[in-house]
């Protein structure tokens, strides 16, 4: 309050002497302010009547703030920023609500998202709206595998008949009535339990569209996937080699559907921005682009027309040349010279896109394991034995892993990175084991005298979902500044963490994101969602597996790090792991930030940083706990520019 006060009486003293001066030379107090105004000194927006958490250092409270080219320029009461205003400044009233700096989300694909939602649960819009039949996925459903694959024969053969030779034809397999249903029915139709192909072979979808390019997808964006020889074949004139999965989600989309279409692309990225994050109240997110170029290329455009709703921190793409050559020993090398020749530019950009790093998302093939005894292990069912197969444990750890860590890709990929000074991160960590040999690697980096520990914490490595922490790894992750990200819905459910309990009992729950003992220990771990945030999605079409009351919610998700409750089933993941309300909103915003090294710019309200803010409809900080998920984002500003307003603000 002093500086305010401070700063109120300066700006004073200063009118009175630029009027007083302006009076000995016969300019007017009208004068003055004209020219003001010319040279544009006032601020363009300022917020009142709110109770604006800063989410500083010390988490002040004001009720006002003033922008100017879209960054803070003064913070205060009320009078101090009604002061400041010209004849043209905006007034943006809060009406005594909630101000928080735009939530961050550091792992999320809001292109990936929207290939399901537009071409999936809208399809008959999109493709309406684009001219183009082929911008709609169909769905074969049924409640046996049996039906499944029938309705898959007809629909194809359907869409073949509609659209005509040459056209795409897109279905996914659902069964059932949810996402854990159709991983029994329908997986096994795409391959046997021992690996063998089983009914989707190429040459049985070759028999049912011989002149279309057909995909098929099973269930949410990580099912299995199958393509006929004349996709392939398309695949490998317009992307170089065949794609299936997440992959081919984003690279047939925009690639080869929308091809020569920027516009279009442009259009059906910034709705998605538009609708499912800005909305949501973020105005960051973070991720990689799945080996699409042209993904970068739309963004871009968005970028340089002034379109952008909300900011970027993009993560170099993890795939390298792990399509196209085969041999993993000339695969390393390749990655070796990559990292060499491609320079550290972390952190350059712009406000609105600027790279965070190299990311290898899927680094830890063959590095799976846990130290989890197996004579703890229970005696799974089949379906459990699968599932963490598929998932998040598919060994136990042995010396004679730990020796073999440099025959793994993933690893001398992430290993060749940090040798060439890079910033690493993205990193998946679906089990303790992974740690392990994360931590064997920056070892080996200090011993050798490659690094010291202070340059690996100023590396900021990041590891995402990350639902198994043994609680001996809780302080190496901190020693190394390791930012952990966690999203909710990987510790329950039949994968990753869910799997993890269910086979070796609820005596491990101290491994399920220990959220609080990292941020105890001096680390700060980061909230994200790694989801679709849209409402009225049906079940076939909806991403990932969480919890409904999540959906189109991402307080749903912030509710479960304050409660550790998971809304469906009323199970608690480790209440003593609860976060509390203000390190919470730091691991959505300041923290977060920090782990995509822009922490000078955004994440918290402060003189000289970009204003993004968003308004609520409750009070974050006093609703009762399990009520968090009832409030709603009213109002989402990204450098001052209202990008979302609820019909109720």
């Amino acid at each position: 309050m002093k500086n305010s006060i401070r700063r109120k009486c300066l700006l004073t003293v200063a009118m009175a002497i630029i009027f007083a001066a302006g009076t000995a030379f016969g300019q007017t107090v009208a004068d003055l302010t004209r020219k003001m105004e010319l040279l544009g000194a006032y601020p363009e927006l300022i917020v009142v009547n709110g109770k604006i958490s800063t989410i500083d250092s010390s988490n002040r409270e004001v009720q006002a703030l003033a922008v100017k080219n879209n960054r803070i320029i003064a913070l205060g009461t009320n009078d101090e920023m009604r002061f400041l205003a010209g004849p043209r400044t905006e007034v943006l009233d809060a009406k005594g609500r909630r101000v928080l700096p735009g939530l961050i989300d550091g792992h999320t694909h809001p292109h990936l998202w929207a290939v399901e939602h537009r071409l999936g649960a809208e399809g008959d819009i999109t493709a309406k709206r684009y001219n183009d039949p082929q911008l709609k996925i169909v769905y074969a459903r049924g409640n046996d595998g049996a039906t499944v694959l029938r309705n898959t024969e007809r629909l194809v053969r359907e869409r073949a008949q509609e659209l005509g030779p040459n056209k795409w034809i897109w279905v996914g397999l659902f069964g059932g009535n949810s996402i854990p249903e159709s991983r029994e029915i329908t997986y096994p139709l795409f391959t046997f339990e021992d690996g063998r192909p089983s009914t989707l072979t190429r040459q049985f979808l070759d028999t049912l569209a011989p002149n279309n390019p057909l995909m098929l997808m099973a269930s949410e964006a990580i099912g299995p996937a199958a393509n006929n020889t004349k996709a392939k074949e398309e695949m490998v004139k317009y992307l170089g080699t065949e794609v299936q999965g997440l992959s081919a989600r984003n690279s047939v989309t925009y690639d080869i559907l929308f091809r020569g279409r920027l516009d279009d692309k442009a259009d059906f990225l910034k709705r998605e921005l538009l609708e499912c994050v800005a909305a949501q109240g973020i105005t960051t997110f973070s991720n990689h682009y799945y080996n699409s170029p042209s993904i970068m290329q739309t963004f871009n455009l968005l970028y340089q027309r002034g379109e952008m709703p909300v900011r970027w921190g993009w993560w170099v793409g993890g795939g390298l040349a792990e399509n196209v050559i085969s041999d993993p020993a000339r695969e390393r090398e390749f990655a070796k010279l990559f990292y060499n020749d491609l320079g550290d530019f972390r952190g350059i950009g712009n406000d609105f896109i600027w790279n965070v790093g190299v990311a290898n998302e899927g680094w830890e093939g063959g590095l799976n394991c846990t130290k989890v005894p197996k004579t703890n292990v229970k005696m799974p069912t089949s379906k459990v034995a699968r599932i963490l197969r598929d998932g998040a444990m598919k060994t136990s750890c042995s010396d004679e892993m730990v020796a073999k860590y440099d025959e793994q890709t993933g690893y001398t990929r992430v290993k060749a990175a940090v040798e060439a000074g890079l910033r690493v991160g993205f990193l998946h960590h679906y089990s303790d084991g992974t740690f392990d040999a994360l931590f064997h690697l920056l070892d080996e980096q200090v011993k050798k005298g490659n690094m010291t520990v202070d340059q690996i914490r100023a590396l900021r490595i990041s590891t995402e979902h990350t639902p198994m922490i043994r609680p001996d790894q809780v302080e190496t992750i901190a020693k190394y500044n390791i930012m952990p990200a966690f999203n909710g819905y990987q510790l329950q459910g039949d994968i990753k963490g869910g799997a993890f309990l269910k086979a070796f009992g609820e005596q491990y729950m101290t491994w399920m994101a220990p959220m609080k003992s990292l941020m105890d220990k001096g680390a700060h771990p980061v909230f994200n969602t790694d989801a679709h945030l849209s409402k009225n999605i049906p079940v076939y079409a909806k991403d990932m597996d969480y919890p409904e009351q999540w959906d189109g919610n991402i307080w749903g998700f912030i509710e479960f790090f304050v409660t550790r409750k998971m809304p469906h089933d009323g199970i608690t993941y480790n209440r003593s792991e609860a976060m509390d309300r203000v390190n919470m909103m730091r691991a959505a915003t300041i923290w977060a930030a920090e782990q995509i090294l822009n922490e000078k710019n955004i994440g918290s309200l402060e003189v000289g940083k970009l204003a993004d803010f968003i308004v609520l409809d409750k009070d974050f900080f006093t609703i009762q706990e399990d009520q968090i998920k009832t409030i709603k984002t009213l109002l989402t500003a990204t450098g001052g520019k209202v990008v979302f307003k609820d019909s109720a603000y």
